[in-house]
């Protein structure tokens, strides 16, 4: 193999290491997202409100186990290895656009199925209290607006995030209302997945042409052997 392909080959290699943190980092993001939404598991809609999560578990993990296949592909100089890389590796480019894609055009309806899950568990919280004492602990909120929502001086403990059995107005006056709280948890976390999922997404692209490139090189190579 000639310098060239050398350089392609180690650059492919320490690519596929990037995708390993690329996809860990995916899948904690991801881990994170659906441990916030996990106590809503029981609440109508809530699939929607997980479904962006869910997503990027599954992409994390399909980065982690592709870039796998790519580091021995390389190292080794399979061609087979390299080609199954190469499909995987484009699938997983053109899934990862349109999720991005989905994430950017629908935040509108993304945004308006949480505060139907958020207005859901504000409306039940007199025959499902628990539920709603996890998303203000959760989120550091209290009341669907604001604290003002409950109507008495006496809040639940959760508002406080605390032990005891009620809470004190003065202890929230700066706690904002669960459904502001939750659409700013999303927002930020939508704008990490837009971004970070652009820079991987061209990473990819880079990785998948260097895998045809060494592919090709190895196929060459082989043929050469033979006469």
């Amino acid at each position: 193999m000639d310098c060239g392909g050398v350089l392609v080959k180690y650059v492919l290699f320490i690519f596929n290491i990037l995708f390993v943190i690329c996809g860990i980092l995916i899948i904690v993001l991801g881990s994170i997202m659906v441990s916030k939404m996990s106590d809503f598991s029981n609440v109508e809609q809530a699939f929607n409100t997980n479904s962006v999560a869910i997503v990027l578990l599954v992409l994390g993990c399909m980065i982690f186990v592709i870039s796998f296949l790519g580091c021995c592909g390389a190292i080794r100089e399979n061609n087979c290895s390299l080609s199954m890389y190469s499909i995987f590796m484009l699938g997983l480019f053109l899934c990862q656009i349109a999720v991005i894609v989905y994430v950017w055009v629908q935040r509108p309806q993304i945004i308006d199925s949480i505060d139907k899950v958020v207005y859901k568990v504000w409306e039940q919280r007199a025959v499902d209290q628990p539920v709603l004492d996890a998303m203000q602990r959760s989120f550091k909120c209290c009341g669907y607006y604001k604290f003002t929502d409950y109507g008495s001086m006496t809040l639940p403990a959760s508002c406080c995030d605390s032990t005891g059995s009620s809470c004190n107005v003065s202890q929230v006056l700066l706690t904002p209302g669960c459904k502001s709280a939750v659409e700013s948890f999303w927002d930020k976390n939508v704008s990490i997945i837009k971004y970070a999922g652009l820079g991987v997404a061209a990473i990819e692209l880079t990785a998948f042409i260097f895998a045809c490139c060494l592919a090709n090189q190895i196929r060459n190579n082989g043929r050469r052997s033979n006469f």
